[in-house]
């Protein structure tokens, strides 16, 4: 789980249906699971047509529950889809908090190809101000800090909120939300490379 990156997780309320692919690069899907059957599913993208795919022992899954703006504290590890603001701050997409046993996963800043102009940081909070600091719309500005640096996130109150955690193939059943990242063969076989399943009825933000 400790190889689980942003990328595959988690982020935005932009709705990822798909991008056009060789058979040599990622496919991002996220949307509801419509059926299973042995190691594959039948997926309705959002906004696009139903699909198959599949996965294997080396898939890896991560599971995700629905969380709140307060749940949010200083020294969690978190991860966060935004986009750069012309102050030098990045506005929040969504944010993610990683359990302690997964701390470190995919530490860093660098860009997020699946929203245009994205940014995905994943790092610890170090500070943090709500309404009566530097906001003043009921969301909060982070300070998150990593290894190389530190990025200040102003989260809006309406951002989606995401806690992660593990996951495996038994929780792949009909109607659950996904977001896939795969890869697609030159017949056009997708085969999931990581898995987040939202769990009851959460639906990954990107």
């Amino acid at each position: 789980m400790k190889h689980l990156i942003a990328s595959a997780m988690l982020a935005a309320t932009v709705a990822l249906a798909g991008f056009p692919a060789t058979a040599d690069s990622p496919v991002h899907l996220r949307g509801e699971v419509d059926a299973v059957s042995g190691s594959t599913f039948e997926l309705t993208p959002f906004g696009g047509q139903q699909t198959e795919v599949g996965w294997t022992t080396t898939t890896r899954f991560a599971s995700l529950k629905a969380a709140q703006l307060s749940d949010i504290k200083q020294g969690m590890f978190v991860g966060t889809a935004a986009l750069p603001q012309p102050d030098g701050t990045l506005k929040a997409l969504e944010i993610h908090i990683f359990p302690e046993s997964m701390r470190g996963t995919g530490e860093g800043y660098r860009p997020f190809p699946q929203v245009k102009q994205g940014t995905m940081t994943n790092a610890t909070i170090t500070n943090m101000t709500g309404s009566s600091g530097t906001t003043t719309d009921g969301g909060k500005t982070l300070t998150l800090t990593y290894k190389d640096g530190r990025q200040t996130v102003i989260v809006p109150p309406n951002a989606p909120i995401v806690l992660l955690g593990p996951g495996d193939a038994s929780m792949l059943t009909a109607h659950a939300k996904v977001s896939v990242t795969a890869t697609k063969d030159a017949a056009g076989k997708l085969t999931a490379t990581r898995l987040l399943i939202g769990l009851d009825g959460a639906t990954p933000p990107i």
